[in-house]
């Protein structure tokens, strides 16, 4: 009898870590899909600063009253006439808005596409060590499984 007990006992741990196992494999996937959303959200914006950046030159060169199509959202424009092409209204966080130049509303976008670079590259050497844990957990998992075939293959 004491035999079967030790028997079920390694049975039992490699239950165990198997368990543990799919607890870390589900853990590092919604952390992998978490990670991805905000590296989506972060180029996302990235884009978007680019794109100011390039209107605000644009502006630059024009005269004051250029009509230019104002996105209302929902795929609707209006024409609008820039009274000012080199004062801008920059909101800097918080519901915060400010008055710049042009040129300093580009050095802003500048600095802070330089933050999301930095950030960036920050999410992308989390995903990959997360994905390294993630081939690791999966290894196991699969030595795991191959020694319990083994295990249950008949003996010639």
């Amino acid at each position: 009898m004491a035999a079967k007990t030790n028997a079920a006992v390694p049975q039992m741990t490699l239950e165990q870590e198997i368990q543990s196992l799919q607890a870390y494999a589900a853990e590092y996937s919604n952390q992998f899909t978490m990670l991805s959303e905000q590296l989506k959200f972060i180029g996302a914006a990235m884009s978007e600063a680019r794109s100011s950046i390039e209107t605000l030159n644009a502006l630059q060169g024009a005269a004051a009253g250029t009509t230019v199509l104002l996105p209302l959202g929902g795929e609707v424009s209006v024409r609008a006439a820039v009274p000012d092409t080199q004062t801008m209204l920059v909101t800097i966080g918080a519901g915060i808005t400010v008055e710049k130049q042009a040129d300093e509303a580009v050095s802003y976008l500048n600095d802070r596409i330089t933050e999301m670079e930095a950030s960036q590259k920050r999410l992308t050497e989390s995903i990959s060590k997360l994905q390294e844990q993630m081939q690791a957990v999966d290894a196991r998992m699969q030595e795991i499984y191959s020694a319990v075939q083994a295990q249950q293959q008949p003996q010639m």
